[in-house]
Order: structure tokens, then sequence, then C-alpha cells
């Protein structure tokens, strides 16, 4: 509950009622993007899906310091 309060305090919410239609807003939100990713992975059919033109690809030392981030 303090957790929800202070979250609540940093969003400038004003209500409990608030708090749930901004959470449940995010939840819609992600479910929408899993679903697009989904459909992605499956018009590719398990390939990569290919990158943009002029896009080159990571490099093996580029993934490795991604992995290495921390946010």
């Amino acid at each position: 509950m303090e957790a929800l309060q202070q979250a609540m305090r940093t969003l400038n919410l004003g209500s409990t009622s608030d708090a749930l239609r901004e959470g449940l807003h995010l939840l819609v939100r992600e479910a929408a993007e899993a679903g697009a990713a989904a459909e992605i992975r499956s018009f590719y059919g398990g390939r990569p899906a290919p990158l943009p033109d002029g896009v080159l690809p990571p490099t093996e030392e580029e993934l490795r310091a991604a992995d290495e981030m921390t946010w």
C-alpha cells in the first residue's frame, strides 16, 4: 500500500480510482504490444524481422554491451 501511495504522489494521482485507471491503461498498452510482437513473430515464422534500409545488424560487442546495461 505504501508503494501505491508513493506512486500516486509521484504521478499526482488524486485518488485510488485514478491510480487504478492509470494501471489499467498501462496493462492494456502492454497487452497490445505483446500481441503485436506475437503477430510479427508469427508473420516471419521464426525468422528474424528484416532491418530497415541502411541499418546494420548489431555486432557481438554491441549486443554484449546492451546486455550489460542497467537502467
